[in-house]
């Protein structure tokens, strides 16, 4: 089974339906069409992230309703001391980026999907955008895990 973490904008766009953004995202979202084979996790940084948008755009009620409905589907990725610590000394840039990765390290994910692949180029985490994860597990038979199975 694959680990794949689903980066925030990734999550905001099928959450919010974003254009043009809404279908290759929510592709790479429906891990109930990969048999099985991929264990979808969010980052727990990013929980509160998606919270405080999508409040701001369909109220709190709603929100929560959201994200009730997208851990039926995820596991939360912990953000620990650990996490942090290691994000501070990452190459990475960005901070909440590097932050994915090093949560994407401890929990031994083997994808990160996002629409800011190079924002991760100096990362060691196999990253890809929506549309190329979708493809890669239509065209090529899946993707290569930790035992070699999608």
């Amino acid at each position: 089974m694959t680990r794949v973490l689903y980066d925030t904008n990734v999550v905001l766009d099928a959450l919010m339906q974003r254009e043009p953004f809404y279908s290759t995202s929510t592709a790479a979202m429906d891990v109930e069409n990969y048999g099985g084979k991929i264990e979808g996790y969010i980052a727990g940084h990013a929980v509160t992230t998606v919270d405080y948008v999508l409040r701001k755009q369909v109220g709190a009620a709603r929100s929560r309703t959201a994200i009730a409905q997208l851990l039926e589907k995820f596991k939360v990725a912990t953000v620990s001391d650990a996490t942090i610590r290691q994000a501070l000394q990452s190459p990475l840039r960005d901070f909440e980026d590097a932050v994915c990765h090093a949560i994407a390290l401890e929990t031994g994910i083997s994808v990160i999907v996002t629409r800011d692949i190079q924002d991760f180029i100096q990362g060691t985490i196999t990253v890809m955008l929506p549309e190329v994860f979708c493809q890669s597990l239509l065209t090529q038979g899946g993707l290569e895990g930790d035992d070699g199975n999608l």
